[in-house]
């Protein structure tokens, strides 16, 4: 088993808040309840042979983070 090290782009921290702010402070109004997720039976969370949205050359691992991130590999390390 091999796991690597990735970086993904540069990350900048938000800078740290210096002192008070000249806002006054207001209290955002409050958040609706979620909604309950859907339960959905195993039977139906199958996809069709015929399903343009399934994907058969789905990445894992580290393509999908080169792919979808733009990650580099920095270092591997090998585990046996």
């Amino acid at each position: 088993m091999q796991f690597g090290i990735f970086s993904v782009g540069d990350v900048t921290p938000p800078a740290p808040d210096s002192g008070r702010s000249s806002a006054p402070s207001t209290t955002p109004a409050p958040r609706p309840p979620a909604p309950e997720p859907r339960q959905v039976s195993p039977e139906d969370d199958i996809p069709e042979e015929d399903d343009p949205d399934l994907d058969e050359s789905a990445l894992s691992g580290r393509d999908l983070l080169v792919r979808e991130l733009g990650a580099t590999v920095v270092e591997e390390i090998a585990h046996e």
